[in-house]
């Protein structure tokens, strides 16, 4: 069975029935894709802000120097 085949009656379903069409169809996918999204799911990290803690720490004096060397000329 085709696309073709099938458009005309998904036509003829109601709001809801669509939708609930749509939402079996995903559920599907996420099946035949199941070994992928586990193998997914294992390699992506918790976030842990500690870890990012400092990363684009900028001292008071080095903001401070770059502001005055970017106002400079605006008199």
């Amino acid at each position: 069975m085709t696309i073709n085949d099938l458009l005309p009656s998904v036509a003829t379903l109601s709001h809801a029935d669509k939708f609930r069409l749509v939402q079996i169809v995903l559920e599907q996918l996420a099946m035949d894709d199941s070994l992928q999204t586990q193998q997914h799911i294992s390699r992506i990290n918790t976030f842990n802000p500690r870890d990012f803690f400092g990363v684009a720490h900028q001292s008071r004096q080095e903001v401070d120097e770059y502001l005055a060397s970017s106002r400079e000329g605006w008199n």
